[in-house]
């Protein structure tokens, strides 16, 4: 259950009066036990994020009357298996979200570290997400994707307001802050979708103006769809990546899912085509089975076939070999997930 504080009624600072605020202490815990199968060695180990990622967060919205509102969210990852504030072990910080905006009847201008709109249609139309050795995610990457697949620091972004009828929208711009070659920020996009009834569809596009390894200014654009037909939800994504002088990307996924029980069944396959030779094939199935409306007990198989130079893997340990390039890569976990 979400805990809601009572924001203070006086700033330390001016004593001026804080009317109508509030701020929410929120997170996710997402801890499982996970099989990894490739480079000719087989290795169980506690994971995490299975199915969510492990976060810790604080949100808060200020009434400012007349329809507006100020709101702010500041978001960390956790490392839930070790204790870590993030998984490089260092203190909690904000690098998931961090931001301040200010809402209305037009919309939301959002300022500071967020998601990219390009990055939505990987996690919407994906029903693993971008967590586990389920995700369609497993099988994209290369310099051809850049620095702000995820996320963009520096950013300006506006929101659709939502009543336009099932149109939703939004438009970033990050701001570089450097004369470096790479920036995690530096980039311009746009999501603009139609979610009615069963039907849900949203095209977004982005461009880095900075340099990848192998070439500069990468482009991406995808297109991702799901319709609810009651006793099964049918999704798909596509995604196409370019950069000059680098692998062209062209990245899809089919998936469904099904109620059963009091769970939900979910399956996908996935492809990705790197220039025509560098290809890989993921087939994934899992299954949720909910505890309560928070608490949810998860299992997921997947299996990467790599061809060519390919050589994705569905998610190794520290210090486990690698994937061949060609060759295969095959996971199974089982976790639990609490959210607050």
């Amino acid at each position: 259950m979400k805990k809601s504080l009572i924001a203070l009624a006086v700033l330390a600072a001016s004593g001026a009066a804080m009317a109508q605020s509030s701020v929410t202490l929120f997170g996710i815990v997402d801890l499982g036990v996970r099989n990894v199968k490739q480079g000719g060695q087989s290795l169980w180990g506690m994971s995490k994020d299975g199915i969510n990622s492990s976060r810790l967060g604080f949100r808060g919205v200020e009434d400012l009357g007349g329809g507006m509102r100020a709101g702010f969210w500041l978001e960390g990852a956790l490392t839930s298996d070790t204790g870590d504030g993030r998984t490089t072990g260092a203190a909690l910080d904000f690098q998931r979200r961090s931001t301040v905006s200010v809402m209305g009847g037009f919309g939301e201008i959002r300022l500071g570290r967020d998601y990219t709109p390009t990055f939505w249609n990987h996690t919407v139309f994906d029903p693993f997400g971008t967590n586990g050795v389920g995700s369609s995610v497993n099988t994209y990457g290369g310099a051809v994707t850049g620095a702000t697949v995820v996320r963009s620091n520096n950013t300006i972004g506006y929101f659709l307001p939502g009543n336009l009828g099932g149109i939703y929208g939004q438009a970033m711009i990050g701001l570089k802050e450097t004369k470096a070659a790479n920036s995690a920020s530096d980039y311009a996009g746009f999501r603009v979708g139609y979610q009615q009834g069963p039907l849900n569809v949203a095209l977004a596009y982005g461009q880095e103006g900075t340099a990848t390894a192998t070439g500069s200014n990468p482009k991406r654009w995808n297109l991702g769809g799901s319709y609810n037909l009651g006793v099964a939800n049918l999704i798909g994504q596509y995604t196409r990546a370019t950069a000059p002088g680098s692998l062209k990307l062209n990245h899809w996924m089919l998936a469904a899912t099904a109620p059963v029980g009091p769970g939900l069944l979910k399956a996908s396959y996935t492809r990705s085509d790197y220039n025509g030779s560098n290809d890989a094939n993921q087939i994934a199935l899992g299954y949720e089975y909910n505890l309560s409306k928070r608490t949810a007990l998860y299992t997921t198989y997947s299996r990467i076939a790599n061809k060519g130079g390919a050589a994705f893997s569905v998610g190794a340990f520290a210090g486990q070999p690698a994937t061949a390039p060609g060759g295969k890569s095959t996971g199974f976990e089982a976790g639990l997930r609490h959210s607050f």
